[in-house]
C-alpha cells in the first residue's frame, strides 16, 4: 500500500510524513486485504490558521472512499479523525451490502464477505466564508465497471447525489441520481 501526501500552505517535515505513514498503516491492518497494492492512499493538508484539513482518499474493494477533517489539533489529529471517519464509512458500506444482498440476493460472493456494521459521522465541513463560490477539488478517472445495484450502494455510501458508472450488463456509461421523491433514477448515455 503506498501513501501519497500532498500539502498547501503547510510544510510536511519527513518527521510528520513518517508518523502519518505510520499511524495509517497500524489503522489499516485490518483491511490492507481490501486494499490493492496497487493503488494508493492519497492524503490532502491544507491550513487556514487555526484550523488544519486534512482530506484522505482511500481505495476499498472497487469503491472509493473519502473523508475529511478540520481540526485545531494539528495533521495527526486530523488523521487520526479521517481514519475514524473512514472506519464508520467501511462500516456503513458492509451494512448497506448485507442490506442489499437480503433484497437482492443478486451480489457478488466476493463482496458479500464483508459484513458488519451501520454508522456513518457526516465529515466535517470547511468554514469558506472569504473563497469563491466554487473551486474544483477532486477529479475523478475512468468510470469503474459494476452492477446497477454496486452502483446505488457505491453513490450511498459516497453520500453524493449522483454517480457515473460504467454498466457492466449494457456494456454503456450510466448516470444514476437520487430524485426528489426518494427514489433513484437512470440516465443511459
Amino acid at each position: 500500500m503506498r501513501i501519497s501526501i500532498s500539502s498547501k500552505d503547510i510544510k510536511i517535515t519527513p518527521d510528520i510524513e513518517e508518523s502519518v505513514e505510520k499511524k495509517i498503516n497500524q489503522r489499516l491492518k485490518k483491511y490492507s486485504s481490501r486494499i490493492h497494492s496497487g493503488k494508493r492512499i492519497i492524503i490532502r493538508v491544507s491550513e487556514k490558521k487555526p484550523n488544519t484539513r486534512v482530506d484522505v482518499d482511500m481505495p476499498y474493494d472497487n469503491f472509493h472512499i473519502h473523508a475529511e477533517a478540520v481540526t485545531t489539533d494539528g495533521v495527526l489529529g486530523g488523521i487520526d479523525r479521517c481514519m475514524d471517519i473512514l472506519d464508520r464509512q467501511v462500516a456503513k458500506y458492509k451494512s448497506r451490502m448485507n442490506k442489499s444482498r437480503t433484497k437482492s440476493g443478486g451480489l457478488k460472493k466476493e463482496i458479500l464477505d464483508i459484513v458488519t456494521d451501520d454508522v456513518l459521522m457526516p465529515s466535517a465541513s470547511f468554514d469558506t466564508d472569504d473563497e469563491p463560490a466554487y473551486k474544483l477539488i477532486k477529479v475523478d478517472g475512468k468510470p469503474t465497471p459494476m452492477s446497477m445495484d454496486e452502483a446505488v450502494l457505491q453513490m450511498e455510501v459516497l453520500d453524493h447525489r449522483f454517480f457515473v458508472f460504467y454498466n457492466s450488463e449494457t456494456d454503456e456509461p450510466n448516470v444514476i441520481y437520487k430524485r426528489d421523491d426518494g427514489n433513484i433514477g437512470l440516465i443511459e448515455v
